[in-house]
C-alpha cells in the first residue's frame, strides 16, 4: 500500500508520517490487499475481522474497542421497506470510530505521541477517546457553537479542547496554523481515515449475505462515509466478490450544501446559513470532484433537506425507537424525498446509514422542539 496524490501524481510510502502532499493536494491510500469472504476472521467481532484489507494488523494496534460490526436492522420509512445501519452504536457514538481506530493506531505505531484534530464534534470525541486509550496527547479544535454534549465528551476523555468563534472553516484554519508544531491527524485529510470507513461497505456486504445493497443513503459533510463506502465496494468488485456497485445517495442540509450545488449546477455554493445538522456543516469540502464522481458513477444523486424536514425526521426516527442526532436525520429526510421522487426504486435493498447518537446533540434537539 502507498499514498498517491491525485493533484500532482506524487507517491509516498505508508511508513512516512504525512497527511497532505507537498503540493497541497490530498492523498489517497492505494493498492490494498483484495478481501475475499474466506479472508474474513469470523470469530473477531469488530471491523478488524477484515484485517487483510487494512493497512495494519490488530496485533500492531495499541488500542482496540472492538469497534464496528454494528447492527443492520429492518425498518419501514415513509412506507418503504429499508435497512438502517446503526453506526451510531459505535464506542464513542458515531461512525467516525471506523476511521479513527486506523489513524490513531497507525500514528502510534510510527511513534507519534501528540496530535491535533479539528471537528464539529463527533470526530473530535472519537480521536480524544482513542488517544486516551493509546496514551497520546490530543488537541481538538471545535466551533464554539458545538453541542454541549459533544464538548463535554471531548473534554471528558482528557483532550485539550480549543473552542473557536466563527464558522467550521475558521476552525479548520486555526487547526492548520497549529499544525506547524503538532501532527495534524485530520479525519478529512489523513489518507488512512477512509481505510477505516471502507469497512462500512465490507459489513453491509457480509450482513446482506455476501451481496451489495441496491441503494445506500448517507448524510454528507466532507464525504468520509460516502467515499469509504465507494472505496470498499470498489475493492470488493476488484476482488470479484460483487459484480455491481450499489447506487450511492448523499444528503446535505439545504442551509449548507456545496456538494449539492456542485453536483446539480457544476459549481459549489458559496452562501451558507446555520443548520441544526452541525456534523455536516462544511462549506468548503476538500474532495469535491471525488465525491461527485463517486455518486455519479454509481447512478446516485446528491439530495438536500430543509431544516424542518430534518427536525421532523429526528422525531419520526425516535417514534421507531432510534435516537439519532440531526446530522443522521438528514439522511432520513433525504430518503423521504428520494422515495417520493422515485430516485430510489422500490424492490431493491435500500440501506440508510445512521451515523451519530442523538444523546450527543440533545441540547440542539430540545432547542428545535421549543
Amino acid at each position: 500500500m502507498q499514498y498517491h496524490c491525485r493533484t500532482c501524481g506524487r507517491t509516498y510510502p505508508v511508513s512516512e508520517a504525512v497527511w497532505r502532499c507537498e503540493c497541497g493536494g490530498h492523498l489517497n491510500a492505494e493498492d490494498a490487499e483484495h478481501l475475499h469472504r474466506e479472508d474474513v476472521i469470523a470469530d473477531r467481532f469488530s471491523l478488524w475481522r477484515y484485517e487483510k484489507a487494512l493497512p495494519l494488523s490488530l496485533s500492531e494496534a495499541a488500542t482496540d474497542f472492538q469497534e464496528g460490526l454494528t447492527p443492520l436492522v429492518d425498518a419501514v420509512w415513509e412506507g418503504s421497506d429499508v435497512r438502517f445501519k446503526l453506526d451510531y452504536m459505535m464506542p464513542t457514538g458515531s461512525f467516525k470510530d471506523r476511521g479513527t481506530t486506523i489513524v490513531v493506531n497507525y500514528l502510534k505505531k510510527l511513534g507519534i505521541d501528540h496530535v491535533l484534530e479539528d471537528s464539529s464534534g463527533n470526530a473530535g470525541a472519537s480521536i480524544a477517546a482513542y488517544c486516551a486509550a493509546a496514551n497520546m496527547k490530543c488537541d481538538v479544535y471545535v466551533p464554539a457553537s458545538t453541542s454541549a454534549g459533544k464538548l463535554f465528551q471531548i473534554g471528558m476523555y482528557g483532550a485539550r479542547l480549543v473552542k473557536i468563534a466563527g464558522s467550521r472553516e475558521d476552525v479548520a484554519q486555526a487547526a492548520l496554523e497549529a499544525a506547524t508544531s503538532t501532527f495534524y491527524a485530520s479525519h478529512n485529510w489523513h489518507p488512512l481515515f477512509l481505510e477505516g470507513t471502507k469497512t462500512l461497505a465490507f459489513e453491509l456486504w457480509e450482513q446482506l449475505g455476501w451481496q451489495a445493497p441496491g441503494n445506500v443513503i448517507v448524510p454528507l459533510g466532507m464525504g468520509s462515509a460516502l467515499l469509504g463506502l465507494y472505496k470498499g465496494f470498489q475493492e470488493l468488485i476488484a476482488a470479484g466478490e460483487i459484480d455491481k456497485m450499489p447506487r450511492l445517495f448523499a444528503v446535505q442540509a439545504r442551509n449548507c450544501a456545496p456538494f449539492y450545488s456542485l453536483f446539480t449546477y457544476g459549481y459549489p455554493g458559496v452562501k451558507t446559513r446555520p443548520t441544526i445538522a452541525e456534523g455536516i456543516a462544511c462549506a468548503n469540502p476538500i474532495r469535491g470532484p471525488e465525491v461527485v464522481h463517486a455518486v455519479k458513477s454509481t447512478g446516485g444523486i446528491i439530495e438536500i433537506a430543509d431544516e424542518e424536514e430534518i427536525i421532523a425526521a429526528v422525531s419520526m426516527a425516535a417514534r421507531l425507537g432510534f435516537c439519532i442526532e440531526p446530522t443522521s436525520a438528514t439522511a432520513l429526510a433525504g430518503a423521504t424525498r428520494l422515495f417520493k421522487s422515485g430516485a430510489c426504486a422500490p424492490g431493491t435493498t435500500s440501506v440508510i446509514v445512521l451515523t451519530g447518537n442523538g444523546l450527543k446533540s440533545m441540547d440542539k434537539i430540545i432547542g428545535a422542539a421549543k
